[in-house]
């Protein structure tokens, strides 16, 4: 008798020891995925790391970059969505009157990010103000009274045509401080800022971001005015970080942006309480197809109480109804789901 207890107490022992090593083989499984996930090594991702030089014994970080989008939980859910989305729209072109749409979004609370087209190029238009605006303050900082100098203003033809109108207008023949124009530029897209401003200031300064920040000058021939919406959220990430101009001039910069008078975009989408740093761009172009004609983008900050976010899209169409339309949806779309987080 004792005998056969012996015996199934041992066969006992053999199945939990079974069950024990099955657990922690599954254990040991789950935590090694769950540690990749939350500490991925630098063998997994890529990064870009963009520094200012011309420093001796320094080399300031200006921004910092995976060089691919994340590929871990919720995101990946997101960016599924979004490309549903997109696939839908543009699949029913004759309906959307949508031909191209790129987003990208990053949290920045954790850094990930996640791009749809991000790589495509579109014509940034009036978006170039942001970086003439981040040009006339990184000049300010060493040229303390430049943002005072005064001009008195003239209107000189510049060539493009707004869609979008400004409700504010400059006086011909009224003088305007280099600060005040740089409010108009930014605040009411206004195309009459531009020249005064570049009577204050030089391309060179302007050219000199692009270099810095390591993106393509849409201002060269061979660029031929285009941008990325994932190179020209690098703008908003540098005023962001406060990595590119000081702490003082970067908060102001924001602080102009979310004065914008443009509030059909991205800004239609989101709670009126929650606070918004954008800039937004359009161009039409008469000759080119119809479903291209018309491009309308929107790029900011998103000021959610606790998770802030970048988001950028850009796009093509042929109304700019219906695109403006596709911004107010997609940032919708977005909030909601990083709310419910």
């Amino acid at each position: 008798m004792s005998k056969k207890k012996d015996n199934e107490k041992k066969e006992l022992y053999k199945t939990i020891s079974y069950i024990l090593m099955f657990f922690f083989f599954i254990l040991g499984f789950t935590l090694g995925i769950l540690y990749k996930v939350f500490f991925p090594s630098e063998e997994n991702f890529a990064y870009k790391q963009t520094r200012e030089g011309g420093y001796e014994f320094i080399n300031p970080l200006i921004d910092f970059e995976t060089t691919d989008s994340a590929k871990i939980g919720e995101l990946v859910k997101l960016e599924k969505d979004l490309q549903s989305y997109i696939d839908e729209k543009i699949g029913n072109y004759r309906i959307s009157n949508i031909s191209h749409i790129s987003i990208y979004y990053k949290d920045l609370n954790s850094g990930a990010w996640i791009g749809i087209n991000e790589d495509e190029t579109f014509s940034p238009a009036s978006l170039l103000k942001l970086p003439i605006m981040i040009a006339t303050y990184k000049l300010a900082e060493s040229q303390k009274d430049l943002l005072e100098k005064s001009i008195v203003f003239t209107r000189e033809e510049t060539g493009a045509t707004q869609n979008f109108l400004p409700e504010n207008h400059l006086e011909e023949g009224k003088t305007y401080t280099l600060d005040r124009l740089v409010e108009q530029l930014i605040i009411y897209s206004d195309n009459d800022a531009l020249y005064p401003i570049e009577q204050l200031t030089t391309y060179e300064n302007l050219a000199k971001i692009y270099t810095d920040l390591g993106l393509r000058n849409p201002y060269e021939p061979e660029n031929e005015n285009t941008m990325t919406v994932k190179d020209y959220a690098s703008f908003f990430r540098i005023l962001y970080n406060a990595s590119y101009l000081n702490k003082e001039m970067s908060e102001k910069a924001l602080k102009v942006l979310s004065q914008t008078e443009y509030d059909d975009g991205l800004s239609a989408g989101i709670p009126e309480n929650v606070k918004i740093s954008n800039k937004f761009g359009e161009r039409e172009y008469k000759d080119a197809l119809i479903y291209e004609r018309k491009q309308l983008h929107d790029c900011g900050i998103i000021y959610h109480p606790t998770k802030p976010y970048l988001l950028c899209v850009m796009t093509k169409g042929s109304n700019f109804e219906s695109l403006q339309e596709i911004l107010k949806e997609i940032s919708s779309s977005i909030y909601t789901k990083v709310d419910r987080k």
